[in-house]
């Protein structure tokens, strides 16, 4: 008796182990990847020392940008250094070999340290009808703050997956606004 179950045992565990085996080709992580998918990192707007540049915002309450190379960055991005801080002006220009930024901007009542990471949510960048399109959510701030702000959201894309055509940025489910390239 004990040989028939130590028998059925070691056949059970054969037959899960094999099972599991030829199961792996089911498994999500041998699926292709989604060609239309852009991957992309979420740069905080704290993490260089700097802002974006002035714009017209009653004219153009949503800015958006597409940055490429050192020169662009330079052109909409002011350096801001402060004595022993130690973050960088900006990205390398040996960065810009590699990668590309997308900027999104609004004049905002400033929000607060707590509400601020989540002003701005990025859901994705696609590929789409031979252009690149951005969703994010914005949610306006609610501190209470006597003051504004222009603050961003801006998101390192590689420079490989996308280069040329539309950029369209969708602010929630919306079309906000529309670069040209």
């Amino acid at each position: 008796m004990r040989k028939t179950i130590r028998g059925s045992l070691q056949l059970l565990v054969c037959t899960t182990v094999l099972a599991g085996m030829s199961g792996c080709t089911w498994m999500p992580w041998t699926e292709k990847e989604d060609p239309t998918v852009v991957p992309f990192k979420t740069i905080m707007s704290g993490s260089y020392q700097g802002f974006l540049k002035n714009w017209d915002d009653n004219r153009q309450p949503v800015f958006c940008a597409l940055i490429r190379s050192r020169a662009e960055w330079d052109y909409w991005m002011e350096p801001a250094p402060v004595m022993e801080d130690k973050r960088p002006v900006g990205p390398s220009t040996a960065h810009f070999d590699t990668k590309q930024y997308l900027v999104v901007a609004r004049t905002m009542q400033a929000p607060d340290a707590a509400e601020r990471p989540h002003v701005f949510t990025p859901l994705s960048v696609r590929l789409r009808d031979g252009g690149l399109r951005i969703n994010y959510l914005y949610r306006r701030p609610a501190s209470g703050a006597s003051y504004r702000v222009k603050d961003y959201l801006m998101l390192a894309i590689p420079k490989e997956r996308y280069t040329t055509g539309p950029v369209v940025f969708y602010e929630n489910d919306r079309k906000v606004c529309e670069l040209d390239r």
